[in-house]
């Protein structure tokens, strides 16, 4: 039987031969996330220097205040879940997913949702910087930018990374659904619960508090499937299933 000090010593060889093996990965997601911290300056300078298209009222005509219609009941109680969820459970969804496939070394599966959680930002970003459209609550009468007016501070904050004119595709939507497509899956059935539950969560809040519109949120589930599919393809073709993978697709 093996040690403690052999055990540990062996985990961290498997640990580093996953790191080995994810490197490019590891890198491409920690690039796209620099590019979001900067995403808002950058998009300043090029709406300094190029011309670029307010895609709202595109948005607006062909969905007009549909909307409106998940704000037919508010409750303050209501606004505080939702912006739990909006900023806390949607972060928690991607995190988590990184952390458990890592934890696991579940290499198949990180790749691919590396290259998920890459691509829909990737994807995203032309949409952010030349068809921007505004948060549905700022451009509507009849919806509210509840989050926002509930939580000034957190509108201060917020607008510092994102000027709310980012709204297609809803990258909310595209990464919970990412996270999702990637753990169902597996053996991991807690987990598996959580998103179960969140992912509905989220695309209701995005909706609820005003942010998001209703296109915006099939152009999330669009991007998400495309993403899949191409990663998962790609990761296959270059990274068969092995006996260590937990996936059951």
């Amino acid at each position: 039987m093996w040690t403690n000090k052999e055990e540990s010593g062996s985990r961290r060889e498997k640990y580093k031969q996953f790191i080995k093996e994810c490197r490019f990965h590891i890198s491409l997601s920690l690039l796209v996330f620099v590019l979001f911290l900067t995403q808002a300056s950058i998009q300043r300078k090029i709406m300094l220097a190029f011309r670029y298209y307010d895609g709202t009222a595109v948005i607006k005509a062909i969905e007009s205040d549909t909307v409106h219609i998940f704000q037919k009941a508010i409750f303050p109680s209501l606004t505080y879940l939702m912006s739990f969820s909006y900023l806390v459970i949607y972060i928690c969804a991607i995190c988590l997913t990184f952390l458990i496939l890592i934890y696991y070394r579940q290499t198949l599966l990180f790749k691919r949702f590396s290259l998920m959680f890459s691509l829909n930002y990737l994807i995203a970003f032309p949409f952010f910087m030349l068809f921007n459209v505004s948060i549905a609550g700022a451009s509507l009468q009849t919806v509210q930018p509840l989050m926002y007016e509930q939580f000034p501070h957190l509108f201060s904050i917020i607008t510092t990374i994102d000027p709310l004119d980012n709204c297609f595709p809803s990258l909310h939507v595209a990464m919970v659904l990412s996270a999702f497509l990637i753990i169902r899956g597996t053996d991991f059935k807690r987990y598996k619960i959580f998103l179960c539950v969140a992912s509905p969560t989220i695309v209701f809040s995005v909706l609820y508090l005003g942010i998001h519109w209703i296109l915006d949120v099939f152009a999330g589930v669009i991007v998400a499937l495309f993403t899949y599919y191409a990663a998962k393809s790609f990761c296959e073709s270059s990274h068969p299933i092995s006996s260590g993978t937990s996936e059951n697709l």
